[in-house]
Formats: structure tokens, sequence, C-alpha cells
């Protein structure tokens, strides 16, 4: 799979009860086609993602950066 957006707000870090880190971010990805009638739609989907290996990420992951994933 591969995503890619702008992200909806500053990532932010979380740190679970067994001591590990995650980045959570959300990201927006707009989709633009025509209808069958012809008008232009478009569709926005959302994607909540979290990031594993490391918590450095995360200020560079704020709100609006053009991001690509893959995974």
């Amino acid at each position: 799979m591969n995503i890619v957006g702008r992200l909806t707000e500053n990532a932010q870090v979380q740190t679970l009860s067994n001591g590990k880190q995650v980045v959570n971010f959300s990201v927006a990805v707009n989709d633009n086609y025509r209808n069958k009638a012809g008008e232009n739609v478009q569709q926005t989907s959302f994607f909540d993602c979290a990031y594993w290996l490391s918590t450095g990420v995360a200020p560079y992951l704020t709100k609006g950066t053009l991001v690509e994933l893959e995974g």
C-alpha cells in the first residue's frame, strides 16, 4: 500500500505501559473523479497511522506536511 497525503494535525508521541513509544498521526488523501453525470467529485479519505521505529521523526510530522507512506 502506498499513501500520499497531508497530515491533519501534529504527530503525538505516546508512551505505553510497557515503556515502548509510538508516534501517532493522521493522513488525509484527496481523490478527484468524475461521476456518471460528468460532475467533478472530490472525496477525502483519512488514515490513522502509527510509527514504531523511532520517536525522532515526530518533530518533523507537523500539520499540513506532505508525506508518503509505504507498507
